[in-house]
């Protein structure tokens, strides 16, 4: 049987996503799979429409893993794609979250919610038995332990050409990890519970560092990054990994998403110690009452004590911070801005409130229908806070943009 997986471009803004999500879903029907597979995979970054939908023509099932901006050109191959005696599935953030909607599609057959090894494996078993496309809504299935899911199939989506990209950019072999799955965290914007959940379910060191080593030899990559929402959600995990990297002499540096109350001196020393270089905090705000309204359970001293205490350790800081929260005001913005340069992180980012469908901004029958292919949250012509215009937001945007140029993140210097 042939699948086609299938990693739709980003709208107007394009980006070399690794597909991690898909190599997980290439390893895991190869070990788990009773029938004989033949995986393929396409990014709409690297290959024309052409090329993908040619490599479709003999495929069983053709599936497509999309955030929202990404949806609009993976139903636009869809269309192209459909045949009667081929399946399209669609799985990713954006169908895990409207997956009624999505269904509805007529070149849509089946939708895959929230994390897909499990639904997927079955599916691929209904499939083998049913010659001809039906609807169809797979629920999720979480594996609670995630060691048993192996490390993604690299070679199959193509990752070398990701790599090249990084180091063209970077001048660095960089890939990411992802090292658990579910944040325990209830942030207002964010929606990847919608494929992870929010308990939280973590690879143990030894699995982690079997796949950095593995990366390191069999990809000469020199800087990996963790994919994790928040990567020091443990942290007797956290020291445990990193004594193992120290114990197996890796020195290859590493960077990470933390978040303020999970991080002491205790892990620093330890995350220093292995060669952790870079931390990446969402401080979000320099108002307390916006951050109140983020639910992001961190106030002002702390984050100022951990960014003084990660710069101490020797560790390069990222803050990002979000415009657009519905009460924001100028003043908030000010405070924002003043929290900023109070931190002083080597890199930073701004971007607006995106209410992608998921998170608590999103409104059903007001939003349904928008073209996400023209909207993230590094640009976008419709949010807008209770008192200012949208044109407000993206000029203080623009404004704090420039001011931090020098220090701006590598994503945001792009868009």
């Amino acid at each position: 049987m042939k699948i086609v997986f299938i990693q739709p471009n980003v709208g107007f803004v394009g980006h070399t996503w690794e597909a991690l999500g898909i190599g997980y879903l290439s390893s895991y029907l190869k070990k788990y799979c009773d029938y004989d597979l033949q995986i393929e995979f396409y990014s709409g970054f690297y290959d024309s429409d052409d090329t993908i939908i040619n490599a479709c023509k003999d495929a069983k099932i053709i599936g497509f893993s999309c955030t929202s901006p990404q949806y609009k050109h993976a139903l636009h191959l869809a269309k192209q794609i459909k045949k009667k005696q081929n399946w399209i599935v669609f799985g990713g953030i954006h169908p895990s979250a409207l997956p009624q909607l999505v269904l509805k599609e007529p070149s849509i057959d089946v939708v895959i919610q929230g994390e897909g090894e499990k639904p997927m494996l079955k599916f691929v078993g209904d499939a083998h038995k049913e010659p001809t496309p039906s609807k169809h809504l797979y629920h999720t299935e979480y594996v609670e332990d995630i060691d048993t899911i192996p490390v993604p199939d690299r070679k199959t989506i193509k990752n070398e050409r990701n790599i090249d990209q990084a180091y063209e950019d970077n001048k660095r072999r960089i890939t990411s990890v992802l090292s658990s799955r579910g944040c325990p965290f209830n942030c207002s914007f964010c929606c990847s519970h919608c494929l992870w959940g929010r308990k939280p379910r973590l690879r143990s060191p030894t699995n982690i560092i079997d796949e950095f080593e593995q990366l390191v030899n069999e990809w000469n990559i020199d800087f990996i990054k963790f994919a994790d929402d928040t990567f020091t959600i443990n942290k007797q995990r956290v020291i445990d990994f990193c004594k193992l990297k120290l114990k197996r002499g890796i020195t290859v540096s590493y960077g990470a998403n933390a978040h303020v109350n999970t991080v002491d001196e205790e892990q620093l020393r330890y995350l220093q110690e292995s060669n952790c270089t870079e931390l990446w905090y969402g401080v979000e705000s320099g108002s307390s009452n916006i951050l109140r309204d983020m639910h992001k359970q961190t106030d002002l001293g702390r984050i100022k004590q951990i960014f003084k205490l990660t710069k101490e350790y020797g560790m390069k800081t990222r803050a990002y911070f979000l415009l657009g929260m519905p009460n924001e005001t100028i003043q908030d913005i000010k405070k924002t801005e003043q929290l900023c340069d109070e931190l002083q992180p080597d890199e930073v980012g701004f971007t607006l409130l995106a209410p992608f469908p998921c998170n608590e901004y999103y409104d059903y029958e007001t939003m349904k229908n928008w073209d996400w292919s023209t909207f993230d949250e590094y640009g976008n012509d419709w949010v807008h806070t209770k008192i200012l215009s949208n044109q407000q937001l993206k000029d203080e945007q623009k404004r704090l943009v420039e001011k931090y140029k020098r220090r701006i993140t590598f994503r945001q210097k792009e868009g």
